[in-house]
């Protein structure tokens, strides 16, 4: 471990004595989650759930991506908080990990909203990072009620008004061009809250062609109306520019780590989107029953121009919507939940040329796309792909919490879904093109288990074990074909797990902790490659079978009223068990790519009144760039402070803090792309950044 983390540890080591002198003792707050589905008692769940809160997730922070508020969980891994073009990548438990872009086999909900469409791809660039009121994360088996979605599950609720903080507004800046305003309106009025807050966003960027820009609007609004609570939200994005600076080979990275890749620049890598989205909850008792109704709608408008020439300007036109119900009550020790999901997604997709002419192309040049020529100069008016995707889910589940005695409560849950993929290829019906019609559909009927048992062996103490079946379908843009146009790739198919976990979660007056130990066997495993003709695009395959083992351990301990202290270790294993690559070279035995062997998470947290210092470590262990484990990538370690003050005036509050991250000043990785074809595989991080805030807002 670098000398980095055990300077970190060794200030925690001093520190931690000094805080066992309190006077008096501290007690932890009880914490009830809702993720699993069923609203349950954190203490008496089987199953491996995080909860991060709103100061945790959003106090002196910078709001670039998600996993600021992420980093403390265990068996989380994050990558690429600065290539906005790319958004945030997120694995839990490895799952995730295979992602170019975005987020992969998990499912992700805002306010129960899902951010995740029916195929399985998540944009998490719509959340509104900096009014965030807590956050739960699922790790592992019971994700299985949730349906396609293999790794967890990231719930995320913004501020509703409840505790409001008035009328008012703030800025922040900091290092690179990283400027944002701000403004908030919240108020309780008894039957009526509502919480509204806009922001606008921009930073230049660490690297060269990394400028981002971004405007968002959020109103969640809840109302009592006689029998029940009717919540509404509604988001708007606007991202007109996000750049994407491309990946580094190593010998790039060393001679200047802020250089774009080649194409980036001159093709003007660069990405920009505009989503809405509107959503209504009812929430009411009926009779001895809970009833909890919802639907929602997504619009989302993308373009981009990938860092690479060929057939690498895509563009989507998206509308999402569904409807949810779920029924609550008791039937004698057992609490039920029983709901259903109608979700649907349709996507008009092209994918254009970024030089040459269409079927222009020597087939004897394999560093070309098929359908383009490599002449930079020609415009980019090349219809390479032209498509409607549809995706439809219905699923219904049923999950039950049975109290056994005293000491014993056993967990159930099953859920059934029906997903049809269908592609329609308009690319094919034009009379200027002679190629083959590639429409096509697929429909897959899978079931999900779960089954967990929880044993209160000690006043405080609780353990579990928990076995669930999961699965993950591939999302439109892995169903891309390697033999060029549209529809399927004939070859792929969803991906399959089993789990099982033991875990032990406990809880005194001042410390909470929980252990767990986890092994998922996946058969068919969706993974990444290339195409030596078609460098900078991802295909996917089906790697046979991986294992994955994993311990994961936290800890929380509130030592005094002035010091608290946090940490998260992980230790994964992730190989692969049979797997022969796209050249036909077994991989048997090899770690799965771009994830650490072990990850470490420290925090020391001091308040005192108005006052309060953060510091936290983040380690991360070695890790490989391809499936070859031909190109390694050493460890590293972040250290990063947030320090501020409040005021209190009159009917105003002040609120200041800086922040720096990367206090050491080290030269780490953002990104890590995986098999990446060029090799062409780091994204560099910034050093240390700065950056100020101030915010005042008035009270009623």
């Amino acid at each position: 471990m670098s000398s980095c983390l055990l300077r970190v540890a060794g200030t925690l080591s001093v520190l931690l004595p000094l805080a066992g002198l309190a006077d008096e003792p501290v007690v932890l707050d009880p914490v009830e989650v809702s993720a699993p589905r069923l609203t349950t008692p954190l203490a008496e769940l089987p199953a491996s759930v995080s909860r991060v809160d709103g100061r945790q997730a959003t106090e002196a922070r910078q709001g670039l991506q998600l996993d600021e508020a992420l980093n403390r969980v265990p068996g989380l891994y994050a990558q690429n908080r600065h290539n906005f073009a790319q958004d945030v990548r997120i694995s839990i438990r490895g799952f995730g990990s295979r992602a170019p872009f975005g987020v992969r086999g998990l499912r992700i909900l805002q306010d129960g909203i899902p951010e995740t469409t029916p195929d399985g791809q998540s944009q998490v660039d719509a959340i509104d990072l900096l009014n965030i009121r807590d956050i739960e994360v699922l790790r592992g088996p019971s994700a299985a009620l949730y349906g396609n979605a293999s790794g967890g599950v990231i719930s995320v609720r913004t501020r509703d008004g409840s505790e409001p903080r008035g009328h008012g507004g703030g800025a922040l800046a900091g290092s690179h061009g990283f400027r944002r305003l701000e403004a908030t309106s919240e108020a309780d009025l008894g039957g009526h809250r509502y919480s509204l807050t806009a922001h606008d966003f921009r930073m230049d960027g660490y690297r060269d062609q990394s400028r981002a820009e971004k405007r968002y609007l959020r109103l969640h609004t809840a109302s009592e109306l006689g029998a029940g609570t009717l919540r509404a939200h509604l988001r708007y994005l606007d991202a007109p520019r996000t750049d994407d600076p491309g990946g580094l080979t190593r010998d790039e990275m060393r001679s200047d780590r802020r250089q774009a890749a080649p194409f980036a620049e001159s093709l003007d890598a660069t990405q920009e989107a505009e989503q809405l989205t509107a959503g209504l909850r009812w929430e009411q008792p009926v009779g001895e029953l809970d009833l909890r109704v919802g639907g929602f709608w997504t619009q989302r408008d993308y373009a981009q121009q990938l860092p690479f020439p060929g057939s690498s300007r895509v563009a989507y036109e998206r509308d999402f919507y569904g409807l949810n119900a779920q029924l609550e009550g008791d039937l004698g020790p057992t609490r039920w939940l029983a709901g259903v999901d109608l979700e649907e997604q349709r996507d008009e997709r092209t994918r254009r040329c970024s030089a040459g002419q269409l079927f222009d192309r020597d087939p004897e040049e394999d560093d070309q796309a098929p359908g383009c020529s490599a002449d930079p100069n020609d415009p980019v008016t090349n219809l390479a792909l032209e498509q409607t995707e549809r995706a439809r889910t219905r699923g219904a589940f049923l999950h039950t919490d049975t109290l056994l005695g005293e000491d014993w409560n056993l967990v159930l849950g099953a859920r059934h879904d029906r997903i049809r993929f269908r592609i329609d290829d308009d690319f094919a019906e034009s009379e200027e093109i002679d190629e083959p019609d590639r429409s096509d559909s697929r429909t897959y009927r899978e079931e999900s288990l779960m089954a967990g048992l929880v044993w209160h062996f000690r006043p405080g103490q609780r353990a579990w074990v928990n076995v669930a079946t999961n699965f993950e379908t591939p999302t439109f843009t892995e169903f891309a074909n390697p033999g060029g146009g549209g529809g399927f790739n004939p070859d792929l198919e969803p991906q399959k797990a089993r789990s099982l976990e033991l875990g032990w979660r406990g809880e005194g007056d001042a410390l909470g902790w929980e252990a767990v130990l986890w092994s998922t066997r996946v058969r068919d495993e969706i993974a990444p490659f290339e195409e030596p003709n078609q460098a900078g695009r991802t295909f996917y395959t089906n790697a046979g079978r991986t294992a994955r083992d994993g311990l994961e351990l936290a800890l929380d301990w509130q030592a005094t009223p002035q010091w608290s202290f946090s940490g998260a270790l992980t230790l994964n294993d992730f190989r692969y068990r049979d797997f022969v690559d796209s050249e036909g070279e077994r991989q048997d035995g090899n770690r799965l790519p771009g994830l650490p062997r072990e990850q470490l998470f420290l925090e020391a947290d001091w308040r005192d009144g108005p006052w309060f210092v953060t510091v936290d470590a983040l380690h991360a262990g070695a890790r490989y760039a391809d499936d070859a484990n031909d190109e390694r990538v050493g460890s590293q370690t972040t250290v990063n402070l947030r320090a501020g003050r409040e005021w209190t005036r009159n009917a105003a509050n002040i609120e200041t803090f800086v922040g720096a991250n990367n206090l050491l000043d080290a030269d780490n990785i953002d990104n890590i792309r995986i098999n990446d074809g060029n090799r062409r595989y780091y994204e560099p991080a910034p050093g240390l950044t700065l950056r100020a805030g101030l915010r005042v807002t008035f009270g009623d």
